[in-house]
């Protein structure tokens, strides 16, 4: 009667955990062919530097130059300041935003984003824009910036090594 209560938990326990790992496994299937299916996410595995242009869903997104400014409010406090351009190369109107762009200082901590005059457009098909995105400094770099399409999950990432000093600092040197 006891092996026969051992046994079957020892069962019960096996199958849960064979169809926990069949989830896992098969959790990964990509869909994207399949009718009714979710496009997989993808992440750019390939680090940029500013100046290299990266394709998230259709939209070349590609920072410019990477500035470094004084806090308007706070002193002492930085701003990093990102100058962007993106431009839509599908057929259909797309929209371009800052605040789908998220950076991490070099101990992986989220840099907030500053309310400054922030990129954020509908932009027309083989249309271009210039804007801006602004980030408080808290840190050093070298800077990850990521930019995540909110609806289809499609990711690229920069690192920006080197930032132009913009600052009084910088002026008196």
């Amino acid at each position: 009667m006891i092996v026969k209560r051992r046994f079957r938990g020892i069962w019960i326990c096996i199958l849960t955990l064979t169809i926990f790992l069949t989830g896992c496994i098969s959790g990964g299937k990509d869909t994207k062919d399949e009718p009714g299916g979710v496009p997989k996410q993808t992440v750019s595995t390939a680090k940029g530097d500013v100046g290299q242009d990266k394709d998230i869903s259709g939209v070349s997104v590609g920072i410019e130059e990477a500035l470094l400014l004084e806090h308007p409010d706070q002193k002492g406090k930085k701003v990093l300041q990102l100058q962007l351009k993106a431009t839509n190369k599908t057929a259909e109107e797309k929209f371009v935003d800052v605040f789908e762009m998220s950076v991490w200082n070099q101990k992986d901590k989220k840099l907030r984003i500053y309310p400054g005059d922030n990129l954020g457009t509908k932009l027309a098909p083989g249309k271009s824009v210039k804007g801006n995105g602004y980030y408080v400094i808290e840190g050093k770099g070298p800077y990850k910036v990521q930019y995540e399409n909110t609806e289809t999950k499609d990711k690229q990432e920069w690192i920006i090594n080197k930032v132009k000093d913009m600052t009084e600092d910088a002026s008196e040197k």
